[in-house]
């Protein structure tokens, strides 16, 4: 039995999406995964072991870290976040494998930065007593070096969910969401996930001008179709409230879809046409099936990314956002995005993607 560890204490799409895909890699060979301190949403989703906490770690033969950024801190309440890493438990499946002389991998995390330093020992002691680390960017790479990391222990990436294709997510699943979209011909199809509420302590002027200037842009061109997404199965306050304000400075009707399962939001982002969001791993999953993204974010770890796909001029910060960001998704909602360049980039980032399946499957069978 493999034991998967991440960022799954919380409800959130790409982490449940992160651990569905690399708990598909363990059970092709053959093997049972179990959850140790999984929350039961992450269980209902991904067939595991009815083994949880301690037990489950102890009678597992190999630990994977997987793929996730929770081995940096958001830019905002670092010392929670700080606090949190412990309360979640990132510290003891490490502590578990080690004391019982058994091995462990990280596999495609991002990483830094890191202000607390009991936090920073700790990811330094797991990183440094794991058998590699695989981190998903040259960023996360520099700063597990420069916080002690040992250089031999280190593998730069690509994130894992870049490995999605269209081919992993079923005929049913891809046929439901047709049916739920009930696509029109000569009509462009424009996902809006916005996960920021615009009462937000921090970003409430953000937030509006961003919601406003896709309002602008949207009422003088009636061929494009807005969908407006929540990626919580429990679509949290924060997300129902940025629908509600945009579907009512809209003034129209526009397709909701509330997040269901990890494949229906993938079957989701690759029916549209494109799609902008606040969350790194929609903007991701979107990108690696064939639908154009634009970001904008207030974690720095999402910057990372549109920076590894040469898109910088289709990403914002949150904290940046000022009226002239309407001119720039009026240029994103007309590109051509794909040229050569951009499917290249993709292809290379897929073939860096899989770096983390095959060391997995290398480090299981050793």
């Amino acid at each position: 039995m493999i034991a998967l560890h991440g960022a799954y204490e919380n409800e959130n799409f790409g982490d449940e999406l992160l651990i569905a895909i690399q708990s598909n890699w363990v059970k092709e060979i053959g093997l049972e995964i179990c959850l140790p301190f999984a929350s039961r949403v992450y269980r209902e989703q991904i067939d595991s072991s009815s083994l949880v906490g301690v037990d489950a770690l102890k009678k597992s033969s190999h630990l994977i870290y997987t793929g996730g950024g929770y081995f940096g801190e958001p830019n905002h309440n670092q010392v929670k976040w700080g606090i949190n890493f412990f309360r979640k438990k990132h510290h003891i499946p490490g502590k578990i494998f080690k004391k019982q002389n058994k091995k462990y991998i990280v596999s495609g995390v991002g990483a830094g930065p890191i202000t607390n330093f009991l936090t920073r020992a700790s990811v330094r002691n797991i990183c440094n007593s794991a058998e590699k680390v695989i981190v998903r960017d040259d960023q996360s790479y520099n700063y597990l070096k420069k916080y002690g990391v040992e250089s031999s222990k280190l593998c730069t990436a690509a994130d894992i969910v870049l490995t999605l294709k269209d081919d992993d997510i079923s005929d049913e699943v891809m046929n439901n969401i047709k049916d739920k979209i009930q696509r029109k011909p000569g009509k462009f199809y424009f996902g809006v996930h916005i996960g920021v509420s615009p009462d937000d302590t921090n970003y409430s002027d953000n937030v509006k001008i961003l919601i406003d200037s896709l309002a602008n842009i949207l009422k003088n061109r009636d061929d494009i179709i807005p969908v407006l997404i929540a990626d919580k199965r429990q679509a949290i306050s924060t997300q129902e409230k940025a629908i509600d304000y945009m579907r009512n400075v809209l003034g129209m009707d526009c397709i909701i879809y509330r997040h269901e399962n990890i494949w229906s939001t993938c079957a989701l982002l690759s029916s549209l046409d494109a799609v902008i969001t606040t969350k790194l791993h929609v903007g991701i999953t979107a990108y690696s099936l064939g639908t154009k993204t634009f970001g904008v974010a207030a974690h720095q770890k999402t910057k990372r990314f549109y920076s590894q796909i040469n898109k910088n001029e289709y990403f914002y910060e949150l904290k940046d956002v000022n009226d002239n960001i309407q001119s720039k998704i009026e240029d994103f909602l007309i590109d051509k995005y794909w040229d050569k360049e951009t499917l290249d980039i993709r292809g290379e980032l897929y073939q860096k993607s899989l770096v983390c399946k095959n060391e997995i499957l290398r480090f299981i069978e050793s």
